[in-house]
């Protein structure tokens, strides 16, 4: 599959775990958006940008490391929302501005982003 279409079901994805657990999806009309979707939480709308990887741990590392490519200001994105193949979930945590990659794994200081879906 390539890199397009993985990012369209990883959009999708997200969507659908959204609206399972009650939480508004919108998508914007224009690929050329920042962010991928826009969700309603609680009555605030959240700027979501949507990422997916299937990379695998490298040497006897458990966590799998996620670049960012391009820069995603706070006032333009607020929450990123990773799936990762290894873990079969997504990771959901704000954007602090300053993000260039993360390692994320279910058992390091970024475990508690898996499956969130609480946006507080």
């Amino acid at each position: 599959m390539d890199i397009n279409r993985k990012g369209c079901l990883a959009e999708y994805h997200f969507a659908t775990e959204c609206i399972k657990r009650g939480i508004d999806v919108s998508f914007p009309l224009l690929d050329s958006s920042i962010y991928d979707c826009i969700i309603d939480f609680n009555g605030r709308l959240l700027k979501i940008q949507v990422k997916s990887s299937s990379k695998l741990p490298r040497g006897n590392r458990k966590s799998v490391q996620v670049p960012f490519h391009g820069k995603y200001p706070k006032d333009k994105v607020d929450y990123f929302a990773i799936y990762v193949d290894l873990y079969k979930g997504f990771f959901i945590f704000p954007n602090d501005g300053i993000q260039q990659a993360i390692r994320l794994s279910t058992d390091n200081k970024h475990s508690k982003y898996y499956n969130n879906f609480n946006f507080n």
